[in-house]
């Protein structure tokens, strides 16, 4: 086993793929098809990614907006490892055709963003003068 040189599928990089990195691919295809910058910033072909535009804890369902397309419904069912969403996550998912039209299935939480901290008004400070 050796560091091999591999052209990515998708945007026609050549990259390294280390010994490391073979190692531990175990149960995946023997090269990988994309850099790790493609494999990091876009979705496999068959999935999509969306911001959550609201969701309801108590209601356990809400709204996913699609790079592309119409809002997609999302249910917490369709959850794969975290338990709720929050308004302004970046997940992804696979759009399936459920009863009431397309909605988010398999959904994965990417990223989430850190709540914003209250803090006063910071464009206008005691001591200055108008």
């Amino acid at each position: 086993m050796n560091d091999q040189m591999i052209l990515c599928e998708r945007c026609g990089v050549t990259f390294l793929w280390t010994i490391e990195d073979q190692r531990s691919a175990t149960g995946r295809p023997k090269t990988p098809p994309r850099c790790m910058g493609c494999a990091f910033l876009l979705p496999d072909p068959e999935r999509a990614r969306g911001l959550v535009k609201w969701y309801s804890a108590r209601k356990k369902y809400g709204f996913i907006t699609p790079h592309s397309g119409p809002d997609l419904f999302a249910h917490r069912s369709s959850f794969i490892d975290f338990g709720r969403l929050r308004q302004g996550d970046l997940v992804e998912f696979t759009i399936a055709q459920g009863e009431k039209g397309p909605e988010a299935v398999d959904i994965q939480l990417l990223f989430r963003p850190r709540k914003a901290e209250s803090r006063p008004n910071s464009s206008v400070r005691s001591g200055d003068s108008a």
